[in-house]
């Protein structure tokens, strides 16, 4: 949802470039939004805030925010069935947390411009699919946070109870719009190479992105990564991601790159990245940190997911196989007929997928080896 949308929503650049976004009704700014424009977190709070106000046109009455009371069989009610759900409980906690942020932002919308009573109200036999495509289409404009959306609807009105779905999934005949995007760029060695130039071979960044670059870890490997994961010139690790329901544990030899980096930085503790304080980073600490390293490096488009984008591409442009790849980042998207050789294959297929790690040589940098040749 953009601010062409979104009445009452002023801009205001500060000196430092950063937009900034306020709700100002009648000439009176009432609060400061979130500044990313497109986000759950802003559309929550713009709507909690304009709720509360008395806004013409769209009404005549002061609208209160969301009651403390449930009404049964309302959208509200199911999307609480689902949180409540085995299918919900089994996400990891991120996971879960994400959905939700999704779910009440959606909630808190009004029905439309002339109707400003909350999506979370309207009765579940009056729901239809033209409520889904409008609460896709206010993301129109971030087709990814759009597809997010409807992919947290179809699992809202899957839930069912004593065995039985609720409710016929009117949200499976939306269609999404599929970008071929997770949102996140892909790296490439010449951003990469511009990141080690400015922060230096020795730094924690270049320690963080030595790791990022021969492995392809999440933040949330990353965070507990530690000298316990290495067995000999392996790493040895269940992913964090889906531990809980379908967990994955990999086997990723270490690249001759990878091996000689961590032999030039001083590892202590349980954890190769710790805070200035000599403690393991949090999932969130992490991410933030990486997030601030990629934008002194004037690369503030990039993301670590931007690294293992950038790896997965690189190794495919070196002929790397699709169970190559299946093997080096724990993916499990193939058909099931590949299950029964997945197992026994992956630590072979993982040693060629290392194997086929080029970077366009700029890894020589993280050596401190001065220009890749």
């Amino acid at each position: 949802m953009t601010n062409i949308e979104l009445p009452y929503v002023e801009k205001n650049k500060s000196r430092h470039g950063t937009m900034r976004y306020y709700l100002r009704v009648d000439g009176k700014r009432i609060c400061r939004l979130p500044d990313d424009i497109n986000s759950e977190e802003f559309a929550r709070k713009y709507w909690e805030e304009r709720n509360k106000l008395t806004v013409a046109p769209l009404t005549d009455v002061e609208k209160p925010g969301l009651t403390t009371i449930v009404k049964p069989y309302s959208f509200r009610w199911l999307c609480v069935q689902y949180q409540t759900s085995d299918a919900f409980l089994r996400l990891d906690s991120t996971t879960q947390a994400k959905r939700r942020g999704v779910i009440e932002g959606m909630m808190l919308e009004p029905l439309s411009e002339n109707d400003t009573r909350p999506f979370a109200d309207i009765p579940l036999s009056k729901m239809t699919v033209s409520h889904i495509e409008v609460l896709k289409t206010r993301k129109r404009d971030t087709p990814f946070a759009a597809d997010e959306r409807l992919k947290a609807l179809r699992q809202v009105f899957d839930t069912k109870k004593d065995g039985k779905q609720i409710v016929p999934n009117i949200a499976k005949g939306v269609e999404a719009y599929r970008v071929h995007t997770d949102g996140h760029a892909t790296a490439t060695a010449d951003e990469l190479a511009k990141f080690l130039e400015h922060h230096g071979p020795q730094s924690k960044a270049a320690l963080y992105l030595s790791i990022s670059m021969y492995t392809g870890f999440r933040v949330s490997d990353l965070a507990v990564l530690g000298p316990q994961h290495r067995k000999n010139d392996e790493f040895r690790l269940r992913l964090f991601k889906n531990r809980n329901r379908t967990p994955v544990d990999i086997i990723i030899p270490l690249h001759p790159i990878l091996k000689a980096v961590l032999d030039q930085h001083e590892v202590s503790g349980l954890v190769y990245l710790r805070t200035e304080f000599g403690k393991p980073f949090s999932v969130k600490g992490l991410g933030n940190r990486i997030s601030d390293w990629f934008r002194q490096a004037g690369l503030p488009h990039l993301t670590s997911h931007s690294v293992r984008k950038g790896l997965a591409t690189d190794q495919a442009h070196n002929e790397a196989t699709d169970n190559m790849l299946e093997a080096m980042f724990g993916w499990k998207d193939a058909k099931t007929s590949k299950i029964y050789t997945r197992n026994a294959e992956r630590a072979r297929l993982a040693r060629a997928a290392v194997a086929k790690i080029n970077w366009d040589g700029i890894g020589q940098k993280l050596l401190g080896y001065g220009e890749a040749e």
